[in-house]
């Protein structure tokens, strides 16, 4: 090898170590300014995991709550469809009620129809003891 030939080699030995040098700090650089990103990032997380966990809580005693009120809900709706069902249960029994009054009525307009007619008659009675038999007409000789 020459000598010029040997001093291009170290030249460009050299320029390639300065190149490596200048990647090697600029790495350095980006190295650094990603393990501070890291620790912000790290951060983030960490107070994600909080925020995740304060909301997990935050649902887990909501779905409770809503559990609470399904039950209570569902029991004041048996109870409501119990008395309910007592209360058709009453109906039907007034409504039986009813049919028997009914006849009941129809019997008693009856009995006072007949009463209405035996106490007319017993009117008509009294009315022509009272006036005489000629039904308050005076006798033709009391003129």
């Amino acid at each position: 090898m020459t000598s010029e030939e040997m001093e291009k080699s170290i030249e460009f030995i050299l320029q390639m170590q300065a190149k490596f040098e200048s990647n090697l700090t600029r790495f350095e650089s980006d190295l650094t300014r990603s393990e501070a990103n890291m620790d912000k990032l790290g951060a983030t997380v960490s107070n994600l995991r909080v925020s995740v966990a304060e909301l997990a809580g935050i649902v887990s005693e909501s779905i409770r709550i809503s559990d609470d009120r399904f039950t209570r809900l569902d029991d004041r709706l048996a109870k409501l469809a119990e008395a309910q069902k007592g209360l058709t249960e009453s109906q039907k029994g007034l409504t039986e009620s009813q049919k028997g009054l009914t006849e009941s009525q129809k019997g008693l307009t009856e009995s006072q129809k007949t009463t209405d007619e035996r106490l007319n008659a017993l009117i008509d009675v009294v009315e022509r003891h009272i006036t005489g038999h000629n039904h308050g007409q005076q006798a033709m000789g009391e003129q």
